[in-house]
């Protein structure tokens, strides 16, 4: 039985029961991600000791929210693989406590959200800078690892956020660049 189900059921409004139906395909999907290794959270030369030492050794199921919210401005300096472990972590955080969550949305939903489309463009035109070629080349990296089921249960997630937060924060103006891309993943 998934750990996030409300009772009782006959109580729940529909946005309860949208949250359980998310969290619960987002759970389904990320039962299976390998864990990166205890040397695999922070990517290699940046400033993440505080961040190794808070998620080391932790199943992204047991990672508490308060981890979560003092750590989660260094969500890009994760590994692509500590960040697929861990993004489950962190969308049902949102999910399920957003009013309690600082600027964690905020966070999530640009770390979910390409470059630009017209920088996108340019670098598929290979007309973009080298500078900004290393963003967008971050950016794929770190999103290529997820698997079909993972990628489905973001797109979810995705689609749901405007119901579940009509009266969302300054992330929203990411969310319509987020879906476009996680719907064509």
């Amino acid at each position: 039985m998934p750990t996030t189900v409300v009772f009782p059921a006959d109580e729940l409004t529909p946005a309860d029961v949208l949250r359980q139906q998310i969290a619960h395909q987002v759970e389904e999907a990320f039962a299976r991600t390998p864990y990166p290794g205890d040397d695999r959270i922070c990517r290699a030369g940046a400033d993440g000791g505080d961040l190794m030492r808070a998620f080391r050794g932790k199943a992204w199921q047991d990672v508490q929210l308060a981890t979560l919210l003092n750590y989660h401005i260094d969500m890009p300096i994760m590994t692509p693989e500590a960040f697929r472990y861990y993004l489950p972590a962190f969308m049902l955080a949102v999910l399920f406590f957003y009013a309690h969550s600082g600027t964690l949305p905020m966070s999530l939903i640009h770390n979910l959200t390409p470059p630009d489309a017209s920088s996108l463009h340019d670098y598929m035109e290979k007309t973009q800078p080298s500078s900004k070629r290393s963003k967008i080349d971050e950016f794929l990296n770190r999103v290529s690892a997820f698997t079909p089921a993972e990628r489905a249960a973001i797109r979810a997630y995705l689609e749901s956020y405007r119901k579940l937060h009509p009266h969302g924060r300054s992330e929203m103006r990411y969310l319509d660049r987020a879906m476009a891309f996680w719907q064509m993943a």
